[in-house]
Formats: structure tokens, sequence, C-alpha cells
């Protein structure tokens, strides 16, 4: 038996059982990790030692009849954005990387309290804002399927590392799809909770006092039924504990959830940006699944998709990119963060008159995308917000009128990007953001892998469909993920369309198999 392979549901049954330690397990992922990370890059920092140790103690505990807890015993990494003692959190900026945490990261606490082992942490893309897993601290990690992608951002190390065997279990945190796009890249699963759901005290992010749309800690793993257990550990009430902003609300519980007494909506386009074929036909087969298992299927339509995509970029660009400067304070800048951080903070007059040039040049939405990014004075900053609260409930009613309970479309417009594509394609993450400007909670599966009958996509109109064209080819094997959404709070619904879907396509010959082995 390979531990390493077996999902974190499966290794927490063996050790109840008796069959094998908690020490062997950390054992055997610590040699998964020194035999293929060389080749990952996935983790950033290793607790060999210390998790020996806890292991031991783990395993003495259960010999004398005492449980840690939900997770006792099991082995889980951490992004490197949320604090460990003891360690700097850089978010890949050099400059960050002399400050040691003085405290764990609330998430952390809570995780040792109910018997989990800390292994490692998990690399990231500098400063968290964009779409791969590179920084001039850690280096660059790489797609366990393919080395030539990208795992995804800012939890791409996280993914990868999941992938690969390295882990059982981690945590991420996500503000524009940094959970989902990695999980929906590498194959795994991964769930971005409802605003707070999660304590977010010592995560680290960019952009400190940005509070409209905010980043959110929460569980990713290989399948979603771990993905549940991981979620499920971690209640509310404890989280309140430790921070009493986390609402002391107990989480649902999915394995209740009678799929049949749902109503599913699902669509494969959100009116912005046309997705891929691959991933196209993974929203269907994901709600063909999901009708086989007797929830009501229909189509759905997003509403104002365009608009909530443009209002993203215009509430995280409001002070023109002066937070980020401060945080980078002249440090090395990876080419993918270059372009973002121009433009965020070249003058509206110039900016102006690049859209109106792009614009004659067919350039559409590039053209919206510079006149929405940039400085906003208070008062432009409060119409934003007043928007967002204006969209948020036109997407709650429409809902109510199709009676939603849940609703499932792609993740992103592509599959796993090359290496650097990400500093073109920021608009390909329409469809994970969508999400977070709502602040509704959402998940990724996987489902499939691209294949080579998927068809091409249409010619290209301008540059962003060039891209995501380059993307697509050559893409075949990658894997395929569905995105679910539901209602604030109705984590529990989300996870039970997830594991629905999950225990239907999981056997079938295109679903990507992992853990996968990432070397040549």
């Amino acid at each position: 038996m390979e531990l390493h392979r077996l999902s974190a549901t499966e290794l927490l049954a063996e050790l109840q059982a008796g069959r094998t330690t908690s020490l062997a397990v950390v054992e055997a992922l610590i040699a998964r990790g020194k035999a293929v990370d060389g080749e990952l890059k996935a983790l950033t920092h290793r607790f060999d030692d210390q998790a020996r140790a806890a292991a031991q103690d783990a395993d003495e505990a259960r010999k004398r009849g005492i449980s840690y807890g939900p997770l006792h015993g099991l082995p889980v990494t951490v992004k490197e954005s949320i604090h460990t003692a003891g360690l700097p959190t850089t978010l890949g900026v050099k400059a960050q990387a002399d400050t040691p945490a003085t405290d764990d990261a609330v998430v952390v606490k809570l995780l040792r309290r109910v018997g989990a082992i800390v292994i490692g942490k998990t690399n990231i893309s500098q400063t968290l804002l964009f779409n791969e897993a590179d920084n001039p601290v850690y280096g660059r990690t790489v797609n366990p399927f393919a080395r030539d992608r990208v795992p995804g951002g800012s939890s791409g190390g996280e993914a990868a590392a999941l992938a690969a065997g390295l882990t059982p279990l981690g945590v991420g945190t996500d503000i524009g799809g940094s959970i989902r796009v990695p999980a929906a890249y590498c194959g795994v699963a991964g769930l971005k909770p409802t605003v707070d759901r999660w304590s977010m005290v010592g995560c680290k992010g960019a952009m400190p006092g940005q509070e409209n749309i905010r980043s959110q800690v929460g569980p990713m793993a290989r399948t979603a039924a771990d993905v549940a257990l991981l979620f499920g550990a971690l209640d509310g009430p404890a989280f309140h504990d430790l921070d009493p902003t986390v609402p002391p609300l107990e989480p649902g519980r999915p394995h209740q959830v009678d799929i049949r007494n749902l109503t599913i909506g699902w669509y494969d386009d959100d009116g912005f940006f046309p997705a891929s074929p691959a991933v196209r036909r993974g929203v269907r087969q994901a709600a063909e699944a999901l009708a086989r298992a007797g929830a009501r299927v229909v189509p759905y339509q997003v509403p104002h998709g365009i608009e909530l995509t443009y209002l993203y970029f215009a509430i995280l660009s409001s002070d023109g990119g002066r937070t980020l400067e401060k945080l980078l304070k002249g440090d090395p800048v990876v080419p993918q963060l270059a372009p973002l951080r121009m433009m965020s903070s070249t003058p509206q007059v110039a900016k102006e008159v690049l859209a109106a040039f792009l614009g004659s040049q067919g350039e559409a939405r590039l053209e919206r995308f510079l006149r929405t990014i940039g400085t906003k004075n208070v008062t432009e900053l409060w119409a934003l917000v007043a928007e967002r609260l204006r969209l948020r409930l036109a997407t709650l009613e429409a809902w109510e009128e199709q009676g939603l309970d849940v609703v499932i479309g792609p993740p992103h417009a592509t599959p796993a990007l090359r290496h650097g594509q990400s500093k073109d394609f920021s608009l390909g993450g329409c469809y994970s953001m969508l999400y977070n400007t709502l602040n509704f909670p959402a998940g990724v599966v996987p489902v499939s892998t691209v294949k080579a009958s998927d068809p091409e996509r249409p010619p290209f109109r301008d540059r962003l469909e060039r891209v995501a064209s380059e993307v697509d080819a050559g893409s075949v094997g990658l894997p395929v993920a569905v995105q679910v959404a539901a209602r604030p709070y109705r984590e529990d619904l989300v996870l039970a369309t997830m594991m629905a879907i999950e225990s239907r396509v999981r056997g079938q010959p295109d679903f990507p198999q992992t853990p996968i082995d990432p070397r040549p």
C-alpha cells in the first residue's frame, strides 16, 4: 500500500483501524516530497522533524484512546501567505523575507487543535495577484500534468502538491479564484467559502485595508469528499473562540443533502468571454451527472456577467496601485505581474489615449478594462460598492425567480496556461472572479481531461481570444473541472453537489487521475 496515494478519508480510515500509523504516513510523504519536489518545486518549507514528532505524539495518544479531533494524525500543508510562527510570510517579495511571523494564523492553530499535522508550506504567485506560482524568493512551480504549464495561482503550489501526492490536505486563500483555478488546472478539488466562514487572522495579503472584495481562506484536497472532511473539521464555533469576527455557525452537513431535492442551474458562457470547448464540455458532463443523480437541472444565464467582471477590477485597483508599490519596495518583479502593476498606476489621461487606440483596433474588452482600472476618489469608490450590492441582490433575485439552489459553470476560461501567459490574460479569470465579487461560496471539482476530439475555438477576434487559442493548443490531457456555487453560507450545498458530480465521473476513462508523478 503506497500511503501517498490514499485520500485523506482513506488515510483516516486506515489510522482508525490501526492498519497504519501517523508516523508511517508522515514518513511516506516526506519520502514522496524528496523524490518529486525537485521537479515540481511546490514546497517552500518542509517541517520534517516537527512533523515526525507530532506524528509520534498522535500515535501515542491513539494507543491510549485519546482523540485530538476529527483530523487526528492527518498531514496537511498550508499556503506560504498563511503565518506559521518563526517563518517569514513573504508573498514572494524579497523585502519581506527577514521578518518572521510571531504567531500561527488562526486557521493553523485550529488545524493543530483538531489533530492535523502541518508538514510544510507551499508556493505562491508574487503578491498573490496573478494566475501562476512564480516569485523571486522561491522560484516557479510547474503543473504536475505538464511541466510547460502552470499550476495556477495564487495557491498554485498547494494544488500541485496535492496533485503530486505530497500531501492529502491543503489550505489556500482566494480573492479571485486563487483556490479554485489552481484546483481546476491540477485536477484536484477546492472550496472558497463565504467571507469570514474561516478566520483570516494571520492570512497575509497584498492589499491590507481593501475590504470590499475580500480574500478568503479555504480547504483544498484531491477529492470533494476530502474537502468536505476538512471544511467540517474546522467549524464556526471553534473559529469563533479564536477569532470573534467569525460567526459561530455550525457547518452544514453535505452528506445529509439529498441531491434529488435540488434545482441546479448550469451555464457554459458568462456573457463576457467564451470558455474553451473542453471546459464547456466539462460543464455539460457535470450537468448530465447531476441529472442522473436525480437533481432537477436547468439552463441558467448569468445576469450582469460583463458588469461584474469590470466591477471586480475597478474596485481592486481603486488605490492606483500604491499599496502594491509599497509592498514591492523596489524588489525585482516577475514579468507576469508587470503589466497589471503598470496599468494600475498609469495616469488616467495616458490610459484614455491607449484605450481609444485599442478600441479603434477592435479590442473592445481591453478598451473598457483600461478605462475601468485605476485611481478612484472616495465618491467614485462608494458608487462602485453600491453597484456591487445592487448586482449581488439582482443575482439573488434571478436565482429566486428560477428556484435555484446551486449553479454550475466553468471555473476559468481555459485549461492550464503556459508559463508566462498570465501576464496577458487576467480577464480569463472572469468565471471565478464572479463569485468573489458576489461573495457566494464556490468550489471546483475535476470532471475530465482535454480530448483530441474537442473542437478548436472559433477564429479569434481580439488579443484575449488569441491568447486563449494559444492556451488551448497542445492542451490534450490537461484536467478539466467544473465550478459549483450556492447562496452565502450554503457551503453544504456546494460540497454535496461537488461530491455528487465526483461520484459519477471519477470512474470515467478521461478523468484526471491523481496523484500523478511530475517527473519526466
